[in-house]
């Protein structure tokens, strides 16, 4: 395989796994009531509308100037940001906290999709520390997964019982299992 294939088989699975962090994140904050979207675990602690602020203002800092395709010389952390607003509480409704998410996500996903496999080693500076665009991409994996995790987390114990799994339930894998293998049988 030669480096530009690997390359976009890279992008191509990236772009699959990232639209599937997304999905996650969004099955679990729609099993959210209104109020819920402020609710914290323990003092201290992130609610969901804050995780989303935050997610959104790093995905516009980090992916806004290559929503159109690579640049150089950009510096994922804009000035214009203000970091440590997106931890405040808000008041916020549900609606407008969807529309934040989705602002996001869509920055994020559109530089995403902008980016060729000779992009993967052109360089960007995050806080001006120089990154490969490789190694910012994977950097952005850790940390929105993480933070789609933890609203997974949050959202399934403020649920309780009423939580609707977003995986195989339990009980199902040998089900489930099975159904994948027949799927795949000629």
């Amino acid at each position: 395989m030669q480096g530009n294939e690997l390359g976009e088989l890279y992008l191509s699975d990236l772009r699959t796994r990232l639209r599937g962090v997304k999905a996650l994140g969004e099955g679990a904050l729609k099993q959210l009531h209104e109020p819920e979207w402020h609710a914290v675990l323990s003092a201290g602690g992130n609610s969901a509308a804050v995780t989303v602020q935050h997610l959104s203002g790093n995905m516009h800092s980090r992916w806004g100037a290559l929503q159109h395709g690579y640049r150089a010389g950009q510096d994922g952390e804009q000035a214009t940001r203000n970091r440590d607003a997106e931890f405040e509480e808000g008041q916020q409704t549900g609606a407008q906290l969807w529309a934040i998410w989705e602002a996001g996500w869509t920055v994020f996903l559109e530089a995403l999709d902008a980016l060729t496999s000779a992009d993967l080693t052109r360089t960007l500076r995050i806080r001006g520390e120089t990154h490969t665009v490789l190694e910012a991409l994977q950097r952005q994996v850790a940390h929105y997964s993480g933070h789609v995790y933890q609203l997974v987390f949050l959202v399934k114990t403020l649920r309780g019982p009423d939580w609707h799994t977003l995986s195989i339930a339990r009980g199902q894998s040998a089900a489930f299992n099975a159904a994948m293998h027949k799927q795949q049988q000629p």
